[in-house]
């Protein structure tokens, strides 16, 4: 990539800034292909190791669909599994895809990246959900190719070599409070996303 010191790097989170997702779905698409209550597989998910692991690339999909399988106690097929998993999502942003695709804002930073803690098996699905409106963004970078979740400062510092830029150049837009946060930390600019009206106002701030 070329050198781009001139201007900042945007990054924009993509589930829960461009577009909304719910868990919940996947627990009630497994329970009734599995005949069982959704409420007992509630009991069962967690965040765990191999979850984490599975972010970071560190673990095939077949790998981490196994290991489903025996937390949640369901005979499914891997099929079935992906299947569930990929049932999270709900729509993409398009009044961020406006935002994004504006001139001026454009001009104002080198690049904008689509940035995100994901697996493989979810990743895969979003140019089919979502072809159209990726396009307003340069780059996507995921926790599973490069293996570092967000907000460690590998992540950023990933970025931050392919642009050619340090830390202080990128600015970071995320839902969880607690990654903006970390980030500020680490030396980005950071904004904790709340709606599209109140980034834009954050951005002309800039």
């Amino acid at each position: 990539m070329s050198d781009t010191t001139a201007r900042p790097v945007l990054l924009i989170d993509m589930g829960g800034v461009s577009f909304a997702y719910s868990f919940a779905q996947a627990l009630a698409h497994w329970a009734a292909a599995a005949g069982t209550s959704t409420e007992r597989l509630e009991a069962a998910w967690r965040i765990d190791a191999p979850f984490d692991a599975f972010e970071r690339g560190e673990i095939t999909p077949a790998a981490y669909l196994q290991h489903l399988r025996s937390l949640l106690g369901v005979d499914l097929s891997n099929a079935q599994l992906a299947e569930g998993w990929n049932a999270i999502y709900g729509q993409f942003n398009t009044t961020l895809t406006d935002l994004l695709r504006d001139p001026d804002l454009r001009s104002r930073f080198a690049a904008v990246v689509g940035v995100s803690n994901t697996n493989q098996l979810h990743a895969q699905v979003w140019p089919t959900l979502f072809g159209e409106h990726l396009k307003s963004f340069d780059d996507l970078v995921c926790s599973h190719t490069i293996g570092i979740t967000k907000p460690e400062p590998g992540f950023f510092d990933h970025i931050a070599g392919e642009y050619h830029v340090g830390r202080e150049d990128l600015v970071l837009v995320d839902d969880i409070p607690e990654v903006t946060a970390r980030a500020t930390e680490l030396g980005l600019t950071a904004h904790t996303y709340t709606s599209v009206a109140a980034l834009s106002d954050f951005l002309n701030s800039l």
